[in-house]
């Protein structure tokens, strides 16, 4: 694929576009986790170790409950992204409406189940104390009020990083957070309330959550183009999410098995604060994973895009930015958590002992190494999704949170010691990173071990000598590009009519964009990619500019001297054969078929 205008461009507005993302879901993520902190803080400080009881009791159940939205969530984006990025809408609207059904409809049963069943629950969680019994059931009872709403709030969240709602997404998540917060403030010191009160005062929070992202997608009014249709519901496409998010799914379900499993072998080992030193390191994770999940999720929903365009230079492009932003990240952290183990150690272990003190900063240093290959882990896991390679995407998955992990522990505890408790979690994450990429180099579908790293067929995106790449931040070169259209256009058999056409919409196309987005004094990009596929000639034209939607821009001109003023626009449409509008990541993306 020739790029007219340097590469450097072309990076340039696809980085800005992913940085924006990562940023808005980290922010996100230290939203979400700083929540239940400040929950546990109330319910120590005024509930009583009872309280925390309780909690400790529930973990296991929330985590199980999460993996509804997580898998629901996962499986309709990455069954949603190629759809949206080949601008098939309908299909794209289709999987929205099931999703949001069908986690609906599964969070509330599960829901009204606990609810009927909670003594029954609670047997099963493990408890068998009176007190704690019923302290546990009135925690329960408040929590899962909020359940379907948490859920719903989890599948919407992509749909509006696709749609480029990241202010929304984020204020969503520091809603919820600040809802948490000061409604349990109100229980304890205006209410005087206990556990089932701090349980409405989460299902609070999600609620408001849901309520501040539902409003974009419900709303008539909305530039959305995910439109809510009971009408489209389908219980293959159900299936189909179920499958895709399946990975979701079994990294919470394993995650939970593999850490109550080294828990107990590490209480085996009947060592004082073996078990607190290594969950510390557990705890900090809670508070820097952003560093390498900012990346890997959010190549999950980029790819799919670009699988959808038939895009393969990009799809390389993107591959390099998540995996260099994951390591540039991941390290940094790592060397702050190595430099300040001792004082970061401090806040998280609560005994005064000297002994144990020691053994976390052991156990945070040591874990610091670990870092640099959660980059490479998690991205390879993410990606494994949006090309559909979901079977070994399950076993890998199992593996980084339960299959590798537990078995390493347990043998490097009789070889080296409770050392080994902090040197498996380097040991697992390496193995990992060599099974990806022994997975990456014995893909047989092409030569070079970038193009193996796309883990698709040969026959995947469009021929080099049928697409060409033009790159322009500045009216002059939008000039050049109704030649540079008619002069592909001819190399690709069309007639000089056809030709001359192609290249009159291509250029007035990037004039009108220009004259829209490039007139506020920022620098701005346009990317036409030029691609002849089947017997259409197609033009996508993606800028970094303020959002317009085309289409909707032109079906509103009614006067003739509107349509006058915008003669260039009436040129497009008439002699178009077709039209479609995607803001995708926040950037107009245009696809025309001549």
């Amino acid at each position: 694929m020739k790029d007219l205008y340097g590469e450097k461009a072309k990076n340039k507005i696809l980085s800005r576009l992913f940085t924006k993302a990562e940023i808005s879901w980290g922010l996100s993520d230290i939203s979400k986790s700083i929540g239940p902190m400040i929950d546990l803080i109330f319910i120590s400080q005024f509930i009583g170790i009872s309280g925390v009881t309780v909690m400790g009791y529930v973990a296991p159940l929330i985590i199980l409950l999460n993996f509804i939205g997580s898998s629901v969530s996962d499986g309709a984006r990455v069954n949603t992204a190629p759809f949206f990025g080949s601008g098939d809408l309908a299909e794209a609207n289709s999987i929205f409406s099931n999703a949001v059904i069908l986690g609906g409809g599964i969070s509330f049963s599960t829901a009204l189940f606990i609810a009927v069943f909670s003594g029954g629950v609670c047997f099963v969680l493990g408890i068998r104390d009176p007190n704690i019994l019923i302290m546990t059931r009135q925690y329960i009872y408040g929590y899962i009020i909020g359940l379907p709403f948490f859920t719903l709030a989890r599948i919407l969240a992509p749909y509006l990083e696709l749609e480029g709602q990241y202010k929304r997404s984020v204020i969503s998540s520091f809603m919820m957070t600040f809802i948490d917060i000061a409604a349990d403030a109100f229980v304890i010191f205006v209410l005087h309330g206990g556990m089932f009160e701090l349980g409405l005062a989460t299902s609070l929070g999600y609620i408001v959550s849901f309520l501040i992202e539902a409003s974009f997608f419900f709303n008539k009014k909305s530039s959305s183009s995910f439109r809510l249709s009971v009408k489209k519901v389908d219980s293959k496409i159900c299936l189909n999410i179920l499958k895709l998010g399946s990975p979701s799914g079994i990294v919470k379900g394993s995650g939970a098995a593999g850490g109550m499993i080294i828990n107990n072998l590490l209480t085996s080992y009947n060592m004082p604060y073996l078990v607190a030193a290594y969950g510390v390191f557990a705890q900090i994770t809670v508070y820097i994973r952003a560093a390498w999940f900012s990346s890997s999720t959010n190549l999950i929903v980029f790819s799919g895009i670009f699988i959808g365009e038939e895009d393969k230079n990009s799809l390389k492009e993107v591959q390099k930015i998540a995996l260099v932003h994951a390591l540039i990240s991941s390290n940094s952290i790592a060397v702050l958590l190595f430099v300040f183990a001792e004082p970061i150690a401090k806040i998280f272990m609560k005994s005064g002992d000297s002994a144990a003190l020691i053994m976390a900063v052991e156990c945070i240093r040591v874990s610091c190494f670990s870092l640099p290959f959660h980059a490479i882990v998690f991205n390879f896991d993410n990606y494994l999704m949006p090309v559909r390679r979901i079977r070994f995407a399950n076993v890998y998955s199992f593996l980084t949170q339960c299959g590798s992990i537990v078995p390493i522990t347990f043998l490097l505890l009789n070889v080296i010691g409770y050392h080994g408790a902090w040197v498996s979690k380097v040991i697992n994450m390496l193995i990992l990173s060599l099974i990806a990429i022994i997975y990456i180099y014995k893909n047989k579908e092409a030569e070079n071990f970038r193009d193996k790293m796309l883990l698709l067929p040969r026959s995947f995106g469009i021929l080099p000598e049928n697409e060409i790449s033009v790159i322009a931040h500045s009216e002059k070169e939008i000039e050049d590009l109704s030649r540079v259209a008619i002069s592909f256009a001819m190399e690709q058999g069309a007639d000089k009519k056809r030709a001359r056409t192609f290249g009159l919409i291509t250029e007035e196309l990037g004039i009108f964009l220009a004259e829209h987005g490039f007139r506020d004094g920022k620098p701005h990009t346009i990317n036409a990619r030029l691609v002849a596929k089947n017997e259409d000639l197609i033009i996508r034209m993606r800028d970094d500019c303020k959002p317009l939607n085309l289409t909707e821009y032109y079906k509103f001109m009614n006067t003739p001297e509107e349509k006058e003023k915008e003669a260039g626009l009436a040129i497009i449409m008439s002699m178009a054969k077709e039209v479609i509008y995607t803001p995708t990541f926040g950037a107009n993306n245009l696809i025309i078929k001549i």
